[in-house]
């Protein structure tokens, strides 16, 4: 039987909706941070070890989730993989506080944000704060989009647009790579760039169809004016036309903002 499925940690689950799960195995550390998120007015539950975290997580639905990466019991990226895997907890923001400085892992994984440790209060309430609606102050959820680039460097520069907005980014690395993490961490919509070098956009659409999962996830894709080929109305395919040397940050946001209004009013009706 699965650690998701087998609850061992019988502690009563607080509020989940100002309630942060902390996953850490140093104890001062473990202390540090719940004096800074107690004192910024939330619930904290600790859990030292993985399994222990898993379970916490699957039956106390925390609001969000800090999770050190080396843990006794097992990798906090195998954690992380598994929470993103699973429908229950899928949907928790996770912000990443560890020594190791590998963000581009972090974010590939789905991780909401990601702090290397010595970390500030300020720095920790703030990555918390982007994709967390406190219970007094009931904001919208927040949404997960994808970004997609063959460049690494490329990659983070549109994470780190898209993240403006507070949108909950996942970075892939190529379409294979693209479609392998939309399978288990379900974004709300993939943002690809038709310019870059060795972008397959055909094939990262056929493997986002062929998924039941992945099958309605709309797709923005930056491109020039001229020939897009073929495109199918039930692609759900929206392209951002860019001028050579243009800057493309506020024509992006601007079309993920008016594609996410589209999609709720589409919804509401």
């Amino acid at each position: 039987m699965s650690a998701m499925n087998t609850v061992k940690d019988r502690r009563p689950c607080p509020d989940p909706a100002n309630t942060i799960l902390v996953v850490e195995d140093d104890p001062r550390a473990a202390k540090l941070l719940t004096l800074s998120l107690t004192r910024a007015g939330y619930g904290v539950l600790l859990a030292a070890d993985g399994v222990t975290a898993l379970e916490l997580a699957d039956r106390c639905r925390p609001k969000a989730i800090t999770l050190d990466i080396l843990l006794p019991d097992r990798d906090g990226w195998e954690v992380l993989a598994m929470l993103k895997a699973s429908p229950r907890t899928r949907d928790i923001p996770v912000v990443i506080v560890s020594v190791l400085d590998q963000q581009t892992l972090g974010f590939r994984l789905g991780a909401a944000d990601y702090l290397v440790k010595p970390v500030e209060r300020s720095a920790l309430l703030h990555a918390l704060k982007r994709c967390v609606a406190r219970k007094t102050n009931a904001g919208r959820a927040c949404r997960k989009v994808m970004v997609v680039h063959t460049d690494p460097d490329e990659l983070q520069l549109l994470a780190m647009i898209v993240a403006q907005e507070d949108y909950e980014v996942i970075q892939a690395l190529g379409p294979e790579e693209a479609a392998a993490l939309a399978a288990y961490t379900h974004p709300d919509l993939v943002v690809t760039d038709l310019l870059a070098e060795g972008m397959d956009y055909f094939a990262l659409l056929e493997w986002l169809r062929a998924a039941p999962d992945t099958l309605h996830v709309p797709v923005l894709a930056l491109s020039r004016p001229g020939p897009l080929g073929p495109a199918r109305e039930e692609d759900r395919i929206e392209f951002v036309l860019v001028q050579e040397d243009e800057m493309v940050e506020e024509r992006l946001l601007a079309a993920i903002t008016l594609l996410f209004k589209q999609e709720k009013r589409t919804g509401e009706t």
